[in-house]
C-alpha cells in the first residue's frame, strides 16, 4: 500500500498537466500525449500494488487467526484499486494518437469582444 500511495501522487500530477486548460509554454501535443500515457501506466501500477496489498492481508490473516469477516477498509481498498485499474486502462486507450493530441480543440471565452465571435483557438 505504501508503493501504491507513492505512485498515486505523480500519476495525479501528470494527469493535471494533461488537462486541455493547462499549457506549459509552447509544448507540442506529443508531450501531453506521452504524459497521459505515463499517468495511465502509473495508475495501472498503483492499482496492481493496491490489489496485492488488499488481497494479501486478509489471506494471511485468515491463515493465522481464521478470521472470516472483513472490514469496510478492505472493501474500500478493493473498490478503489479496481476503479484505478479501470481509470488507467481508459486513459491509455482513449488518450488519442500523438499527432492529433491537443489539436483541433477550441476554447470558449466568456468575455468576447464581438457578439458573433463565439469561440477562439487561443485563450
Amino acid at each position: 500500500m505504501i508503493a501504491a500511495s507513492v505512485l498515486g501522487l505523480p500519476a495525479i500530477l501528470l494527469l493535471l498537466t494533461v488537462l486541455p486548460c493547462i499549457r506549459m509554454g509552447q509544448e507540442p501535443g506529443v508531450a501531453k500525449y506521452r504524459r497521459a500515457q505515463l499517468a495511465g501506466v502509473l495508475l495501472i501500477l498503483l492499482a496492481l500494488c493496491a490489489l496485492v496489498a488488499t488481497i494479501w492481508f486478509p489471506v494471511c490473516a485468515h491463515r493465522e487467526t481464521t478470521i472470516v469477516s472483513f472490514g469496510y477498509s478492505l472493501y474500500a481498498g478493493w473498490i478503489g484499486a479496481v476503479l484505478c485499474l479501470v481509470g488507467g486502462c481508459v486513459i491509455l486507450c482513449c488518450a488519442g494518437d500523438s499527432q492529433a493530441f491537443g489539436e483541433n480543440r477550441f476554447y470558449y471565452t466568456a468575455g468576447s469582444s464581438s457578439p458573433t465571435h463565439a469561440k477562439s483557438a487561443h485563450v
